[in-house]
């Protein structure tokens, strides 16, 4: 990602620390994998503050650094960056009690308080994290850069989303309703499609395309399948194939599915090896056409710079009141399984429909490791998370338990169960691993403006 430094000065305070602060700035940027922008000057008044607007204007970047390496100029500073657009975070240099006399005292403690309560008055975004002060070259500053990266990818990639409902609301599933008026008021806007047009895009396929055989060939290697299943395999591919063409057609940025039983009678499959493979690929993709759920999938794999998974709040765990079983049928990436994942009859169809119609769960179990969890609704034209950290154990499930599922745990998880159904959010839950939390919260409460509920 590329950072915009800039620099508040103060003219009052020491001077040579701005050429410094400059520096090591950019060295912490690259050190954590990053481009740094460098500025033209620090800015110490409007004049320089309208160069600088002007200098951002012409670059391409995801965020901006705002150093005080001093008290620094919350006037300027306010000049400057109040039209940027993007997610600004602000450091302050830390002083040094070996050096508190006048040629080298920072007071940038209280020049950042200066600042973010000037743009707090002013209603423009901006990030502020632990601890309050830093040595930009210290291992602080690295937590910094990787949660305002993981900002800064959410932020900026949740504007103007566009989602795709592919089917209508599975008809038993009234949780997993949505008001699309609401998501309008955060700039996301829902395009929804009747199945017939998904089915009639297949038919279209001929079995020799190239795109239907090269697609064949991925899903082939992208799991294990019973022998015997290439007429599937191809059938498959043709579905995978029609969904692509929806999502580049309507540009859409996220799909949801109506997932049965439309789909297993007219195909004689079950679709969720076709999710898992776009969620692999990084295109946000869930079942039983959850959209808000979706939503928090897509945030989530911004967050991780990974993919995402949707899974159900399904089991509990024997006697284990901080534990429970999470699962969905197969739509969950194969990269967030443990190895020797299997393509699986679904049974639920094989009892309704017959054996043989609903080939294409990706069955396997989720891999042990910490994780940042969301489940969303629409409510009262609000859109609202409930946002919280968990972690899969290495707790087994019995060998003939259907389809993706892995025993999480959670601090006090009796009494958060408890507010999930009080507040009344759905039986579905989005997940990434490792510790999103922070960045999810910051990018939610001054960026996106999603209502949010903490634990």
């Amino acid at each position: 990602m590329k950072f915009a430094i800039f620099v508040s000065n103060r003219t009052t305070f020491p001077q040579q620390l701005v050429a410094e602060a400059i520096n090591e700035t950019a060295l912490a940027i690259k050190k954590a994998g990053h481009t740094p922008i460098l500025p033209p000057e620090g800015v110490a008044d409007d004049a320089g503050a309208l160069r600088y607007a002007e200098f951002l204007k012409n670059q391409t970047c995801d965020g901006v650094i705002a150093v005080f390496p001093n008290f620094g100029d919350e006037s300027s500073c306010l000049t400057a960056l109040r039209d940027f657009g993007k997610p600004i975070l602000f450091i302050a240099c830390s002083d040094r009690l070996d050096a508190m006399n006048s040629a080298t005292r920072r007071d940038a403690f209280c020049g950042k308080i200066s600042a973010v309560n000037l743009f707090r008055q002013c209603r423009i975004p901006c990030t502020v994290l632990e601890p309050h002060t830093i040595e930009p070259s210290g291992a602080a500053f690295q937590d910094n850069i990787k949660t305002f990266a993981a900002i800064c990818r959410v932020a900026n990639g949740m504007k103007k989303l566009r989602t795709g409902s592919i089917g209508a609301r599975c008809t038993p599933f009234k949780t997993v309703r949505f008001d699309e008026t609401a998501l309008e008021k955060y700039h996301i806007s829902n395009e929804a499609f009747d199945l017939s047009e998904l089915f009639a895009l297949i038919k279209k396929l001929q079995d020799n395309d190239e795109s239907v055989q090269n697609k064949a060939g991925f899903i082939k290697n992208y799991s294990q399948w019973p022998a015997n299943t290439s007429d599937v395999q191809l059938r498959m591919a043709k579905l995978a194939v029609a969904i692509e063409k929806m999502i580049e057609k309507y540009r859409l940025d996220l799909v949801t599915l109506r997932c049965w039983t439309e789909l297993e009678e007219e195909l004689k499959l079950s679709p969720c090896m076709v999710l898992s493979m776009l969620n692999d690929r990084r295109i946000t993709a869930n079942c039983e056409v959850d959209t808000i759920n979706a939503i928090g999938m897509h945030v989530l794999s911004l967050a991780a710079d990974a993919p995402a998974a949707c899974l159900d709040w399904n089991n509990n765990y024997g006697d284990e009141l901080n534990k429970c079983v999470l699962f969905h049928c197969g739509p969950t990436a194969a990269s967030l399984m443990k190895p020797a994942a299997k393509i699986v009859d679904h049974p639920m169809f094989a009892r309704v429909l017959g054996c043989g119609n609903g080939l294409g769960c990706n069955e396997g179990r989720m891999k042990g490791g910490d994780f940042t969890w969301l489940s969303g609704m629409t409510r009262d034209g609000k859109l609202i998370f409930v946002l919280d950290k968990g972690k899969f154990t290495d707790d087994e499930l019995p060998s003939d338990f259907f389809g993706c599922g892995g025993v999480a745990e959670f601090t006090d998880f009796q009494s958060k169960l408890r507010s999930l159904l009080r507040y009344g959010f759905p039986h579905h839950m989005s997940l990434s691993y490792g510790d999103s939390f922070t960045a999810v919260e910051e990018a939610f409460y001054s960026y996106l403006g999603y209502e949010t509920i903490t634990f």
